[in-house]
């Protein structure tokens, strides 16, 4: 990713933001976040490039690795960081080089591959492929369909606790190309008990990690976005289905009994953490809402030694700007633009990179 002309990368950032953002959908559960962080946004994004900095992350990979645990941590933030960037009227120039900043940690945590807008996603090296599913796996299509099963519940689980901030707890990778020819695809969820966000829930005896590996026919036709959304237009990931396996942390294989009783764990979590937060108040919503957002950086400000947790003051800007409102004014779309060609144009910071 060196390699390429930072002007190039930052066209491209601009094209791959686009696609999840322009596309995404228009209701969001609970709410879509930018209606309620956006008098925080600002705080959040100063204290995160800060964090960065004192970390000493610049032009060291390893820290990069250390301080953050996949590239769609930073990805499916970066929106929201050059917004309030924006919000606080930061030198376009300056906004430039902190895309380009947050595009380095991107390349460390992605094994410097290069992103596409939609395609392959590559975490793992080539040759550490076929060392992570090294375990014993369900041939059987029933007992496989189940992993696919359980990879969907788990997504769901993930917004009841995190709402849209999947990044904490999910990471799809792949498709990897097997010496054989098929296809795996892996899924990572971490971060499945987070206790110190949700004091108050009791997680029972779920576990806090869960990798599931599928292994597909060469009919496998998938994409991600740079946002970690899967692509699968015509069904795919089920009909190209050949094995699968379910493993915890230490990469010990579970058996098909102990998937179907995660199946049933998980599904009752779902149902009891949903009909909590639908019984949230508006500005109790706002409120968790604002400490995921801080969450997001956890990983960051563990490795400086800082706590995570916004600051009682953050609660006080945010109940009281909203109650004034929003001042961005929503997007307007120029004649014969179509909403991701007008978003390109607005995170497309290149022109103004100081050469």
């Amino acid at each position: 990713m060196y390699l390429i002309d930072k002007k190039q990368q930052l066209i491209d950032f601009a094209k791959a933001v686009a696609i999840p953002v322009g596309l995404t959908d228009s209701i969001k559960w609970p709410v879509r976040a930018g209606t309620v962080i956006f008098p925080v946004r600002n705080i959040f994004v100063k204290e995160f490039f800060s964090q960065i900095n004192e970390a000493g992350l610049h032009g060291n990979q390893n820290k990069w690795r250390e301080a953050f645990y996949g590239p769609t941590q930073l990805w499916r933030m970066s929106h929201h960081l050059v917004n309030g960037l924006v919000d606080e009227d930061v030198d376009q120039s300056d906004i430039a080089e902190k895309i380009l900043l947050f595009l380095e940690g991107i390349s460390a945590l992605n094994n410097n591959h290069y992103f596409e807008h939609i395609g392959k996603h590559f975490i793992l090296a080539d040759s550490d492929v076929s060392k992570t599913i090294t375990v014993d796996m369900h041939d059987n299509k029933k007992e496989a369909r189940k992993a696919l099963m359980l990879a969907g519940l788990l997504w769901s689980y993930s917004e009841t606790n995190y709402f849209v901030a999947h990044e904490l707890t999910c990471e799809y990778h792949g498709a990897y190309t097997l010496p054989d020819g098929n296809f795996a695809v892996i899924r990572e969820f971490m971060n499945l008990r987070p206790i110190e966000l949700w004091s108050n829930r009791d997680y029972g005896s779920l576990p806090d990690f869960l990798r599931i590996i599928t292994i597909h026919d060469s009919s496998l036709n998938i994409g991600f976005d740079v946002y970690n959304n899967l692509f699968d237009e015509k069904g795919t990931m089920a009909t190209s289905l050949l094995k699968s396996a379910v493993c915890t942390s230490d990469n010990r294989s579970l058996s098909y009994d102990e998937i179907l009783s995660l199946i049933s764990s998980f599904s009752a979590k779902v149902e009891t953490f949903t009909v909590e937060v639908e019984t949230m108040s508006n500005s109790d919503i706002a409120r968790k809402y604002t400490e995921v957002f801080w969450y997001r950086k956890k990983s960051l400000t563990d490795y400086i030694g800082i706590t995570w947790k916004p600051s009682e003051e953050i609660y006080k800007i945010l109940e009281k700007g909203l109650e004034q409102g929003p001042k961005k004014k929503a997007i307007v779309i120029s004649s014969g633009n179509n909403l991701v060609d007008e978003l390109i144009s607005q995170y497309d910071f290149s022109v103004h990179l100081k050469t």
